[in-house]
This record gives C-alpha cells, structure tokens and sequence, in this order.
C-alpha cells in the first residue's frame, strides 16, 4: 500500500483514536481533528509518525473549510474519510431545549453534512466516506431522542450521496455501534454509577459477554476505507457485539 491518507474527524479519543491508531499500524498516514489544542496535541503524541493533527470544530463551517485547504495544501488529495465527530448529550424528551437540539444537530447532523460537501474535491477517484450512526437509530432508548434524530438523518443520507457522488468514484457506507465503552458517557451528563450500570447491563447481555470497546470497531472502519470494499454502497455494519439481535 501506498501510504494511503485518511482524515477522521474527532479523532482524539474513544472510536476516533482506535480507528487512527490501528489504520497507522497498518500503514496509512492519518490526518485526525480535535476541537481543542490539549486533546489534539496529546492524541498526535500518542500516535507517533505518519500522524497529522488540525485543529477543527465540526460544528463551524469556516472551520471546515480551513481544514480542507490545510489538508489539501500539505497532502494534496486524500484516500478516505471517517465522519466520525459527534456528541451525545443525555435529556427526556420533554427536557430538551432548543440549544441542545442545535447543538447535537448541528455538530452531528449539520457539521457532518458540509463536511462530506466541501471533502468532495480533496477525495481521489476511487475513494471512501464512512459515516459513523448508532444502533439508536433502529434501538429507542430513553432520554435520546435529539440524538437519535440526528444518528438518523446522517445515515438516511448515505443512499442519496452513493448516486450524486458515483461518477466521482466516491463509495459511502455506514459504521453504526452499539453502546461502546468510551468517553462519550462521560461527556454526556451521566454519573458514573449510571455509566456503571449501562456498562454492566450490555456486558451481561451481550452474546459477547463484554462490552463493544473502540478497538472492536477499528478493523471495521478499515475494512470500509480501505480497497476491500470497493464493491459496497450504502452498506451498515452494525457492531454490538450482538445485543441487537
């Protein structure tokens, strides 16, 4: 392989920084964005070589268009993206205010829409877009509904951009978790004994008897990025670890 160049946007922790840290392992470079300096300086230190890190907030526009010119200034264009920047902020449904809504929509919605928009010139012919969902989408669970709705309208998109973006060489499947033990709880609003006890209840009933860890879904977002998959359009993989089913 010829060093093929990947951009994976979040990609400083959990699933963005597994899939980053096994594609440097098998030979890419890797271009990984992150909203703050801290996050993003550490995560590179942590990669090592072939590792690239910008500075870039999803939810901003102009942000987006920046990394696109940096990227194509130093790299020129690129083999592959992973939309995989998002949140997950936990609220009822009669709680949610209209600031969490723009906020979960516009960086998980919003933001990965223009992002795949304005990566399209950067993308070599062949290439691929990996859009990152969850199993919320076809699973409810309580307080996630502005979440859910935005998991929902990315990957409804996916089908539309396979025929627009066909005759530009450009494939687009979708990656979807199931709950992944990674800092998203965290950051999410719940304490820790609530974090426990979600952990601990799909450990219990997973098939796989543990829970889904971010270096399970890493070999997968590779597989789809990689030539591999040439033949596939508007694919899902759904791992988690069976608790689905």
């Amino acid at each position: 392989m010829d060093n093929k160049k990947i951009a994976i946007t979040g990609g400083t922790t959990g699933i963005g920084f597994a899939c980053a840290e096994y594609l440097l392992k098998a030979g890419y470079n890797i271009i990984i964005t992150g909203r703050t300096k801290v996050n993003l300086d550490s995560a590179v230190s942590k990669l090592g070589k072939n590792a690239f890190g910008i500075l870039s907030d999803t939810s901003s526009l102009s942000d987006i268009d920046q990394l696109v010119s940096k990227i194509k200034n130093e790299f020129g264009k690129i083999d592959g993206l992973f939309v995989n920047a998002g949140i997950f902020k936990a609220m009822n449904f009669e709680g949610t205010t209209e600031d969490l809504f723009d906020e979960t929509m516009n960086i998980n919605f919003k933001g990965a829409f223009f992002t795949v928009q304005k990566f399209i010139p950067i993308l070599k012919n062949p290439s691929s877009v990996v859009l990152n969902t969850s199993i919320v989408i076809f699973k409810a669970f309580a307080d996630t509904s502005v979440y859910t709705a935005s998991k929902a309208a990315l990957e409804s998109i996916a089908k539309v951009l396979n025929i627009e973006l066909a005759d530009k060489g450009i494939r687009v499947n979708v990656v979807s978790p199931g709950i992944t033990q990674s800092p998203i709880q965290k950051k999410s609003g719940m304490n820790d004994e609530a974090i426990d006890n979600l952990l601990k209840h799909f450990s219990t009933t997973s098939p796989i008897g543990r829970i889904v860890q971010p270096t399970d879904i890493a070999p997968i977002v590779e597989f789809l990025l990689s030539d591999k998959s040439q033949v596939l359009r508007n694919e899902k993989i759904i791992v988690d670890g069976g608790t689905t089913m």
